[in-house]
């Protein structure tokens, strides 16, 4: 589900959410429903798009993301669905047990990266627990394994040309 090495998200419904990505983007996949709600935040220039409930292979999610800086990814909100959590545990302590079996299962337990970092929170509010995954803005994301070969062979000689 979280990617160790590009902080990537993704779901088996389709949705992939990479570090600084497009919101529009994230409707370009095949599977994926249309953005259930955006909001503008008090905050400037930011939104909070609700995108639904995602599957994947630790279960359902519900998903949502805050953009800035012309629409892109900085921070996107988890949180585990099931019946058996009960709203009134205190600081929702069973979906933050999960959620912390996701860091150590995905990330081996490390919550820094170059990336961003991960940590779980707790809505006060509403008591529950959500898996924050937020991206640094001047991320050193690596590229994906075929923008690498891209730019490797447009730079190299390939054997027997050059001198």
């Amino acid at each position: 589900m979280i990617n160790r090495a590009t902080g990537g998200i993704d779901f088996r419904t389709g949705l992939h959410i990479r570090p600084h990505c497009p919101v529009a983007s994230l409707n370009s996949g095949r599977t994926v429903p249309q953005m259930l709600k955006s909001q503008r935040l008090p905050m400037e220039d930011w939104t909070r798009h609700v995108l639904g409930c995602h599957d994947s292979e630790f279960g359902t999610f519900e998903v949502e993301a805050l953009s800035a800086d012309e629409g892109r990814v900085h921070l996107v909100l988890l949180a585990h669905k099931h019946a058996f959590y009960d709203p009134r545990t205190p600081d929702d302590a069973e979906r933050r047990v999960f959620h912390e079996g996701v860091i150590s299962s995905d990330l081996a337990g490390q919550r820094e990266f170059t990336w961003g970092d991960v940590l779980c929170r707790l809505e006060s509010a509403a008591n529950k627990d959500w898996l924050v995954i937020a991206y640094r803005r001047e991320a050193s994301v690596p590229l994906r394994m075929e923008d690498v070969i891209r730019r490797l062979t447009a730079h190299e000689d390939l054997p027997g040309e050059g001198v």
